[in-house]
């Protein structure tokens, strides 16, 4: 590995039993101990996933959606589960375009009064207990109400409001208090908790609706939210407040369950469960000679940089969901296509506009239809010693999502309809049953008929470029895998390239000096600036689990 110093972080630790990475210590013990008595990586991050919706519940919940990719070591193959959300029945192109005001030329759009990111018309069918359903039902060694349990526990507990819990509340109050289901639940004497550091008494949330939930979908598992009094319950809450959500759109949804097919970068294959801004980023950026660039350098912050330029608008113009559209999904993948778009990066200057292209003519003679099934932003990465992986983020959206509770349950439902174009006529546009485009790659590398790493984020578009830099950082430059994590990122979707205030001030002049509108960003002080990634790799030092220190993020094995 190459040397250098660690500048905000842990000490890589290894095990060889097991490993998780995660966002909250919590989580990660769980996922740890689920090893402990003889679970798969896919016990460990159901069970940690279900301690998140606990002590993360800005992040996460029941009421959410995520993906998931895993890796069967007797198998050596990867499956993904994409338990992302769908627009209801009722959704149409048309359901944001009166409130329409603007449109950010890269990434999502806002709309006046925010209708598609705050309350009931930002709901999509939620995806994520179908989705740890299926897992476990495709893979688990453990039974289900054993995964649920521990985060039964920790809801019947009730959690105490730590810093950053407050925070994420206290940058919602206004919104929260237009609602008050929530505002009853996170305004305590209407505002914001005292955490726990604060001094004086503390504020512990009463989580004893969680936990009635929790035992319910213990018992009966995927068919308790989906079909039955929750969803009767989401089903009268949207009808009260103008929502599209529906009791018969809960009981149609399933994940989509597949197996995985294997993209390459400099001889290791990988798997990001559908995301191809990743896999098109990773091709351009092949056709350069990144591991002879200095890493701590602006030269190879510019690639990155234009890399991620043409990715995002590549697949912003041209990816959809190819159940409803005809898209190019593997022109965007392919390394032919990859190639043409790196031939437009010059290394002494950067683009001022950044057009997307066409993949079209790398596509093939037939349409592209979804992946053939498998028969059978919180993150968490789970490897055991047998050899499996498991690689999951699982979310609400924004903080506390939608911030519609469903009244007696401690549900937040998610606002995911914000991942959509809310202009009609686009590849992304919002349609009845349809995923909109969300660039979070869950990634596994192989190598040699093993698997040798996972990656997973939170952090909205920023996952991307995390995870993106996360992966050059280990496998290009060499660094170990905590470094890796720890070194200052970028992050742009074509528009300004914002830079973490910790690189280096020759490296920001010389950013400027090759064209790149740079604007700093506070790596320290603002820590989820540019995404909270987690990985577990395989090393010959073992498991070796890496994660965010500055975020919370947390190692464990």
């Amino acid at each position: 590995m190459r040397p250098g110093s660690v500048i905000l972080g842990r000490t890589p630790i290894s095990g060889t039993k097991g490993a998780v990475a995660c966002g909250h210590q919590t989580a990660a013990d769980v996922g740890v101990e689920i090893i402990r008595q003889g679970g798969n990586a896919v016990d460990a991050a159901i069970a940690g996933a279900f301690a998140s919706f606990v002590v993360e519940p800005q992040m996460c919940g029941i009421g959410g959606h995520g993906r998931m990719s895993v890796y069967l070591a007797k198998t050596d193959k990867a499956v993904g589960i994409d338990h992302f959300i769908r627009a209801p029945k009722a959704a149409t192109p048309e359901m944001y375009t009166r409130a329409l005001a603007k449109w950010r030329n890269a990434g999502w759009g806002g709309v006046e009064g925010a209708i598609n990111t705050t309350g009931h018309l930002s709901v999509g069918i939620p995806g994520t207990i179908a989705g740890l359903w299926e897992a476990h039902r495709l893979f688990a060694k453990l039974p289900w109400k054993s995964l649920v349990g521990p985060a039964i526990e920790l809801a019947r507990a009730g959690v105490v409001a730590d810093p950053r819990l407050t925070a994420s509340i206290a940058g919602r109050t206004v919104e929260i208090r237009q609602y008050a289901e929530a505002a009853k639940w996170l305004l305590p004497d209407d505002a914001p908790p005292r955490p726990a550091n604060a001094g004086g008494a503390f504020h512990r949330f009463d989580f004893s609706d969680m936990a009635r939930t929790l035992e319910t979908i213990a018992e009966k598992g995927a068919a308790a939210f989906y079909d039955g009094r929750l969803a009767a319950a989401i089903d009268r809450e949207m009808q009260s407040a103008g929502g599209l959500l529906t009791s018969e759109d809960l009981a149609g949804y399933k994940p989509d369950t597949f197996l995985q097919p294997w993209h390459d970068y400099r001889g290791r294959d990988y798997v990001t469960c559908g995301d191809l801004i990743y896999v098109e980023a990773l091709n351009i950026l092949e056709r350069f000679d990144l591991g002879s660039l200095d890493p701590h350098g602006a030269e190879v912050r510019h690639l990155v940089a234009e890399a991620l330029a043409q990715s995002f608008a590549d697949n912003f113009a041209h990816a959809a969901d190819p159940r409803h559209l005809k898209a190019p999904l593997e022109g965007l993948a392919s390394k032919a296509f990859a190639a043409e778009q790196a031939a437009l990066i010059r290394t002494e200057k950067a683009r001022t506009k950044v057009e997307p292209g066409n993949p079209w003519p790398h596509q093939g003679p037939t349409p592209s239809v979804p992946p053939p099934p498998f028969e059978g932003t919180t993150q968490i990465v789970a490897a055991d010693g047998d050899g499996n992986m498991a690689s999951l983020i699982t979310s609400l959206g924004s903080a506390f999502g939608s911030l519609v509770m469903i009244p007696g349950t401690g549900v937040f439902l998610g606002n995911a309809m914000q991942w959509f174009d809310p202009r009609p006529g686009q590849a992304n546009s919002v349609g009845p049953g349809r995923m909109p485009l969300y660039a979070a790659p869950v990634a596994i590398f192989r190598e040699g008929g093993r698997s040798i790493g996972g990656i997973a984020g939170s952090g909205g578009y920023r996952i991307l470029s995390a995870i993106l830099i996360l992966t050059l950082n280990y496998l290009n430059h060499l660094f170990d895998p905590q470094q890796s994590i720890d070194l200052p990122r970028i992050h742009t979707e074509g528009g300004d390239l914002e830079v973490d205030s910790r690189t280096s001030p020759a490296a920001i002049d010389r950013l400027k000096a090759l064209g790149h509108r740079v604007r700093l960003v506070d790596g320290v002080g603002l820590p989820t600036a540019f995404g909270r990634p987690s990985a577990v790799w395989r090393t010959a030092d073992g498991l070796v689990p890496a994660s965010d220190a500055r975020s919370g993020g947390v190692a464990a094995f």
